[in-house]
């Protein structure tokens, strides 16, 4: 079975050039030889973490073991990977599909990369940069350059600390190979070039001129040397990318799928307050990309640098008026740092002669790819001039001030960094009404904590905190409840509960306290009266039965066969079935609640029809 494959839309470095280059062309029947990777979710409250039973009766226990390693920050998503033999695929999808813990199951989709393929360094000083001044780089220098407290991560394939990267990369992590040397080992070195668009060393006298000066790339790989990745490994880079300080993540990568785990990756970077720059790719449709089309994600288009960065470059994705999903656009020929290695890198640009930059005579960086990596470079100048502002603000900075004209084929417009610089952001907190359960609710297992009338004046909310005794619990980052969960399991007593509410722009505001009471001892249950076990029965048959608990008896009912038939509310518990309406053979038991929802069961007994 051929692997589900996606290609990411950063550039335009076509398959022939990967061939020549010698990538991975002429591989296809050895790869569909290897384990498949596939992707499962979970429903909410089942663990992730934990092995599951539907494999161990495939004679699977292997495919958690091998994919172990890789589902490691999954679990935070309520998700694994596992690997499985390609002949055991579909029956394996079949039967995790019927398990009723599991919201989804499919095969990991792979991405590709979209790669087609007044400072004085050298190709700004000779105007080979002129995408910068397209979109008002130079300009915005006036007021910043950076700062090296401005992190964006860069999940590609890898990055190569030469030349103007040299000092620029913090220690970083490679999910393809699941070790700590995020290189850049591709016969094209995307992941280099899209970093040295974002922060090259710049008027340092030579190479080229990043975007943000000062900014520090963390350097996450989640692509091969081929160009391609699985969405589980992206998605781990970027969890990672946000728990290791990142503000601002770039993509240059995407496919048509929209993968839910991929989208909850990127919903846990929002939450968090990162902003998620993508590539709009490089198919020349209206067609959606993701990540680039996610909610919250900045989508960059690409314009021709060659005539003048007004109009839509012939292969950029765009929208159209029934779906306007492509947000900003930015130039899609670029300069860019190129190096195969650890050597000494060389410098391509549009209009150069050089051998290395060409491809049966076209130039090899172009694609929006590299689109993406200029307008997350904007954002790490206006993160650098407004320290304070969120992932959102710094979104509603570049799409405020875009300019529309002539770029109609996105929201927004042509990036305006210089512009950017300028505005301002959401500084009004949000509102809640509330909290529920109630005062003094009894309560037991895990438990969501909602916010009662939430409100937010323009940014929206981000997400809510969970405070209980006083110190940070959990979070929720999924709305529109934004219900973080209690979890009571070993506790009985009063708890105090507070909840900490985000907007989107980063203010945020307390709700009052609460105090809950924890029950998590189970009902005292015992029948008094019911026919003896195995016994012959006809007619109505008359279960009795006393219960009690300090919370006090919720509800007592009467199963046969798995199914409730008879429920009670008041003691003393009486409980009847009919004979005739159940089936030859009745498995009889008696389940009781208490009010903060622990229940006992009876054991069972078992009759025949008479």
């Amino acid at each position: 079975m051929n692997r589900k494959a996606r290609r990411w839309t950063v550039g335009l470095l076509s398959a022939a050039l990967i061939t020549a280059a010698g990538g991975i062309a002429g591989t296809a029947s050895a790869a569909d030889t290897l384990p498949v990777r596939l992707l499962v979710g979970l429903k909410p409250g089942y663990d992730a973490s934990a092995r599951m039973a539907t494999l161990a009766g495939l004679g699977l226990q292997g495919a958690e073991a091998q994919g172990h390693a890789r589902s490691s920050l999954l679990s935070g998503l309520g998700a694994k990977s596992l690997s499985v033999p390609t002949a055991q695929v579909q029956s394996t999808l079949a039967a995790l599909r019927r398990d009723p813990a599991v919201e989804f199951a499919q095969v990991d989709v792979q991405r590709h990369l979209s790669a087609v393929v007044t400072p004085n360094d050298t190709l700004y000083a000779q105007h080979h940069q002129p995408e910068l001044g397209q979109i008002k780089v130079p300009d915005a220098w006036q007021t910043t350059t950076g700062s090296d407290r401005v992190t964006v991560a860069v999940v590609d394939s890898g990055v190569n600390q030469v030349g103007d990267l040299r000092d620029k990369l913090l220690p970083g992590f490679d999910f393809f190979n699941y070790d700590d040397d995020p290189t850049d080992t591709g016969s094209f070195p995307h992941g280099t070039v899209v970093a040295s668009l974002i922060a090259g060393a710049s008027n340092n006298g030579s190479g080229l001129a990043g975007v943000c000066w000062q900014c520090q790339i963390l350097p996450v790989r989640v692509m091969g040397p081929d160009g391609s990745g699985y969405d589980s490994d992206i998605a781990q880079g970027v969890i990672y990318a946000v728990d290791n300080g990142a503000q601002i993540i770039n993509l240059s990568l995407g496919g048509f799928e929209n993968d839910p785990v991929l989208a909850r990756a990127v919903a846990y970077a929002n939450g968090r307050g990162v902003l998620v720059v993508a590539a709009a790719g490089n198919e020349d449709t209206t067609r959606r990309s993701y990540p680039a089309a996610l909610p919250d994600v900045l989508a960059v288009g690409g314009t021709d640098t060659v005539q003048g960065g007004n109009n839509r470059v012939y292969f950029s994705n765009y929208s159209s008026s029934r779906d306007n999903w492509v947000d900003v656009a930015a130039p899609a020929i670029t300069a860019g740092m190129l190096s195969k290695g650890r050597g000494t890198p060389w410098y391509c640009y549009n209009g150069t002669t050089d051998s290395r930059c060409l491809y049966r005579g076209k130039y090899m960086v172009r694609g929006t790819s590299f689109s993406s990596p200029l307008v997350a470079g904007v954002a790490g100048l206006i993160k650098s001039a407004h320290p304070e502002y969120s992932g959102w603000s710094l979104q509603q900075a570049i799409t405020s001030s875009a300019v529309q004209s002539g770029i109609r084929w996105t929201r927004y417009g042509l990036v305006n960094a210089a512009a950017a610089l300028t505005k301002g952001t959401d500084r009004t907190k949000p509102t809640l009404s509330g909290i529920s359960p109630a005062q003094n609710a009894r309560v037991h297992g895990s438990v969501p904590i909602t916010p009662v009338g939430l409100k937010d004046n323009w940014a929206g909310i981000r997400g809510v905190q969970l405070y209980v005794n006083g110190r940070y619990h959990s979070w929720s980052y999924s709305g529109p409840s934004f219900a973080p969960k209690l979890n009571t399991a070993g506790k009985n007593g009063p708890i105090s509960v507070q909840l900490k509410v985000w907007d989107k722009a980063g203010n945020y505001t307390w709700s009052g306290t609460r105090t809950v009471i924890a029950d998590n001892i189970k009902p005292k249950l015992s029948v008094t009266s019911w026919p003896k076990n195995k016994k012959k029965v006809k007619g109505t048959v008359t279960v009795k039965a006393k219960a009690s608990d300090a919370s006090g008896i919720s509800k007592v009912q009467l199963l046969v066969n798995g199914k409730v038939v008879a429920t009670d509310y008041s003691a003393a518990y009486k409980l009847t079935f009919k004979v005739s309406k159940q089936k030859k053979t009745m498995k009889v038991k008696v389940r009781v609640y208490d009010r903060a929802g622990n229940y006992t069961t009876s054991s069972i007994r078992t009759y025949t029809r008479a």
